[in-house]
């Protein structure tokens, strides 16, 4: 239902109408504006003349057509100082950018309304994040140094080490050559295991032959065996 409605935000009809409400916005928006705008000058106008008239204000004449240019930038001024403006000036950018995106069978969403969708799952992902990394800290306690022991004591078999770490290791994936001085290991499938000391993650090691061709190679400085 949600991708559903989502999907539709981005058709075309979506475009159309954001266009016609800017459009809208805007006609009814910049009438009101000029109609107060175009009353203002009438009367600053007004004003002037009579001071001219009175002797109390020198220069040269006003002409009714000064009060005429000022309302034709009225409508710069509404599109750019206006909030009304402003929204209808969006909305009108904005659709006519998605209605064009359309006819060339592109679906393209509100700008505004991607940025808030994008932050909005970018603070639910890292909330998302903290609670699991508090609930696996509650069940593995303190962080401590890594232990490596035989493969063997896990029964895992293939494997020639097994590095025990309290916490994970991100850039320990599948595949990844650890060099350890004058060693390489290849990382396999971490496993969890929860152990009389608390949780903790097991990372298969196979020795590899430093001849081989590696892609991802990171460094680690092997803790002493144990068992």
């Amino acid at each position: 239902m949600a991708a559903t409605a989502h999907h539709a935000s981005r058709g075309p009809l979506a475009a159309i109408a954001t266009l016609l409400s800017g459009v809208v916005i805007g006609v009814i928006g910049f009438l009101r504006y000029a109609q107060s705008v175009a009353s203002a000058n009438n009367v600053l106008m007004l004003e002037i003349a009579e001071r001219q008239s009175a002797g109390t204000v020198g220069g040269k004449d006003i002409m009714g057509s000064a009060s005429v240019a000022l309302t034709m930038l009225s409508s710069l001024a509404f599109a750019l100082g206006t909030p009304l403006g402003w929204l209808a000036t969006y909305f009108v950018a904005t659709g006519l950018v998605r209605c064009l995106a359309a006819a060339a069978d592109e679906r393209r969403g509100d700008p505004i309304v991607g940025l808030v969708r994008r932050l909005v799952a970018l603070w639910l992902s890292r909330r998302n994040e903290a609670r699991t990394d508090a609930a696996y800290v509650a069940l593995a306690g303190p962080d401590v140094a890594d232990r490596v022991v035989p493969a063997e004591r896990f029964g895992i078999a293939g494997a020639d080490l097994v590095v025990v770490a309290s916490r994970p290791k991100p850039e320990w994936t599948p595949g990844t050559v650890l060099e350890c001085g004058d060693r390489w290991l290849c990382v396999g499938e971490a496993v969890q295991r929860s152990l009389p000391v608390g949780l903790r993650i097991l990372y298969p090691l196979v020795d590899m032959p430093g001849s081989a061709v590696f892609r991802r190679i990171v460094h680690y400085e092997l803790p002493p065996r144990v068992g």
